[in-house]
Parts: structure tokens; sequence; C-alpha cells
């Protein structure tokens, strides 16, 4: 194992242990995302790197130390600056508790969130994404609700956990119940605060369910999506309880997909754009971070041109691999920082990316001292940015168009509802 490799293997298994500490006491969601960045560009690739899984498309395209003599710096740029930049917020102890005086406003946020989960489908496309975000409002309204002091109110929290189960079935789509599930879980640990050892052994149930989770996942979906007619539930558990039984002889397996380790690993696509730029294709120079920039400031009516989610231009455009239009891949904002400026500017640029979020991060965390319901948006807000393989438009659009719907709820709500924050008076 080269001095880098080692060095990140390091950064990442600290982060990972901080994370487990500061679980039950803050609300770690830039540790979450650095953690799964670090998962998906050092730890994936280590274990491709010695155990390469031989697939033809799927594989680590510039030797290990090439590799690593970039990400780990670029990687611990971020890490140090994202450290030190929550180190405050992570020591507060916010008094979270106090949300069980909100619980009306909760219920209200809960049901704006459901109607728009409703209606979202009706509405036309150039309000698709402002309809997804108060649809995601029922998140934030469930764990508004979790802090009840009414039993009832509280179950709402877990039938958001069920409902969100039920749709990833019935999509075939997985993502949102991870994230969310996450997040839940951070907010259930503030409240019950649970030992290190219960912690791990919930990471470990995690992981493994995850691990059983991607070996089904195409088996799965190709009997959902071909119209299958049947339980659904009982779908999942049968082919959940096969692969348990049967390890990894699936029909996945079987049919030659994608391994887990596969899945886990960005390093494929940021080794393929190390290996594409400059050689192939010249330094972009700061071309996608300037339209990732104007595309998240102006509505689409605005800017007809701007830039679709999906990265399939992007990924084509960096690594020089093909890729079908019906598939969605990010280069993540790692490789987007080496494709427009090369190592040592990619790594300058994971610093000031890093040091964009702390401060992002710091102007939310002073709302949430004045407003504590504002905590509870706080995952809807960065659910996009906690991504490691999504790119640099998808994740700025998503936190400033997000943002600017939550801050004008909250400002319409103190000032046309009569809604009051303020803790003492709620008291």
């Amino acid at each position: 194992m080269g001095g880098w490799t080692l060095i990140g293997c390091i950064a990442v298994v600290y982060l990972g242990i901080l994370f487990v500490k500061r679980l039950g006491k803050s609300v770690p969601i830039l540790e979450l995302m650095t953690l799964i960045g670090g998962l998906q560009w050092i730890i994936g690739p280590i274990i491709e790197y010695s155990s390469p899984s031989g697939h033809y498309k799927y594989f680590m395209y510039v030797d290990q130390e090439i590799y690593m003599g970039f990400v780990v710096p670029a990687y611990l740029a971020f890490m140090f600056v994202i450290l030190y930049g929550v180190k405050k917020s992570a020591r507060f102890k916010v008094p979270i508790s106090h949300l069980e005086h909100y619980s009306q406003y909760g219920l209200i946020i809960f049901g704006i969130g459901v109607f728009f989960d409703l209606i979202g489908g009706f509405l036309p496309g150039a309000l698709g994404f402002f309809a997804f975000i108060l649809s995601n409002f029922k998140f934030a309204g469930a764990i508004i609700l979790f802090f009840s002091k009414d039993p009832l109110l509280k179950k709402v929290f877990y039938g958001a956990i069920a409902y969100l189960f039920v749709i990833a079935l019935a999509k075939a789509l997985f993502h949102d119940l991870i994230l969310w599930s996450v997040f839940f879980y951070m907010f259930w640990a503030i409240k019950n605060k649970p030992s290190i050892s219960f912690i791990l052994t919930t990471f470990l149930i995690a992981t493994l369910s995850l691990a059983t989770l991607q070996t089904i996942k195409t088996a799965y979906r190709s009997q959902v999506w071909q119209g299958y007619s049947g339980n659904k539930i009982e779908l999942f558990v049968t082919l959940m309880a096969e692969s348990f039984v049967m390890g990894n002889a699936t029909e996945e397996a079987d049919q030659g997909e994608i391994g887990t380790n596969v899945r886990l690993n960005q390093g494929w696509i940021i080794s393929a754009v190390i290996n594409n730029i400059p050689k192939y294709e010249p330094f972009f120079n700061g071309e996608t971070i300037k339209t990732a920039v104007y595309s998240s400031l102006l509505p689409r009516f605005l800017n007809p041109n701007k830039a679709e989610a999906g990265g399939q231009d992007n990924f084509r455009t960096f690594t020089g691999l093909s890729l079908s239009d019906g598939t969605s891949m990010g280069i993540s904002i790692i490789g987007e920082a080496y494709g427009n400026f090369g190592k040592t500017g990619g790594i300058i640029f994971m610093g000031l990316w890093g040091v964009f979020l702390v401060k992002v991060w710091s102007k939310l965390f002073k709302i949430v001292l004045n407003n504590i319901v504002f905590i509870s948006f706080l995952p809807l807000a960065f659910l996009q940015v906690i991504k490691a393989e999504t790119e640099l438009v998808v994740v700025l659009n998503h936190l400033i168009k997000s943002l600017i719907v939550i801050l004008f709820f909250f400002w319409y709500a103190k000032n046309y509802l009569n809604w009051n924050f303020s803790h003492e008076t709620k008291r």
C-alpha cells in the first residue's frame, strides 16, 4: 500500500470514528457528506486496486500511485476545511428538544409535503423542481413531530419511513429511502442517545442490508419495470432472503452484472477523467464551474440552455467513455475539479469548495440558533450535496434553489401566518 493510499485510508477511518461519536450530539450532515466521499473516492478504489472486479468498463484507468496522488491530497484539503468549519456547531448543544413545542407547525409542514406529493405529477415541467422541494417538506414535518409529546404524532415519523419504503418498492428506486433513513437516524439518535456499541451494531446491519440490496436490485427492477402485478413487498423479501442464503449467487450475478464494490467505487470514473485529460481532451479551465454557477442562479425560462441533470454530456467529455442518454452518471465534484484545473488546481478547488460549504453551513446554523424548527429542513437543503457522485451543477442548483424555497416559506410563515419561532414564547 503506497503512502498516499495509507494516508487516505487513515483519514476515512478517522472521519468514520468522528461521525459515530457526533451522532446523538449534533446533526453531522457535512461530516456524513465527507465520509461518503471518502468511502467512494478512496476506500472503493483501494478495494478495486487490491481485488479487481474484471469488468470490461468499470475498472481503474490509471495506476494507483497516480490516482491516489491526486485524490487523497484533494480529499484531505476538503476534509480539513470541513472539520475545522463545523467544529463550533458540532460542540454546541442545540436545544432540539424545543421542537416538542412546534407540533402544530410540524403538522402543517407535513401536510404541505403530502399535498405537493399528490399534485406534483400534474404540474407543468417548469414547476417540477419547486414541487419536488415542497413535497419533501413532509419529511421535515415528520422530524418535528418525532419530538412531540403526543405519542400519536410521533408515529408520523415512523410512518414517513414506511412511506419511503413503499415508494421505493413501487418505483424500484432506493436512493431517497437510503438518504432519508440516514437523516432520520441522526434525529432519532439525538433524542434517544444510543451507545457507541448500539450505533456500530446498527451500522453493521445497515451495511449488510445495503450489500444485499445491491445484489438483488437489478433482479427486482427487471420484474417491477416489466409490469410485475404481484405483491412487491413479498417479491422484495423473497429476493432478499434468497440473497442471504445464496450469497452472490443471485440473478444479478448470473447475468454478469456489476458487483457491490463497483457500485461503491466512484474512483473508476475519476480515474477515467485523469486518464483522458489532458491526454485526449484539454483542461476545461473552469468552464463547467461557471456553467454550474450560472445555471444555479437563473431559472430555466431565463436560461433555456441550462445544463440538464443526469451528467451524460460531462461524463462523455471528461472521461472519453460512451454513455447512453437514458443512463445517469456523474463525474463527481472531485473529478470535475481535476478535469477543469489539473492536479494542483483541483486540490485547491476542493479546499475552496469546502470553504463555500462551511460558509453556507455557518449561516444556516445561525438561523437554527434563533429558530430551532429550521434544523428539520437542513437534510432537505443538503439532499444532493452529500452525494459523492453528483457533479457541481446538480449540487449547486439543488442547494441554492431549495434554500430559496425554504427561506421564503419561513419568511411567509412568520410575516403572513404569524408563526412565532421564539423558544421562550412557544414554551
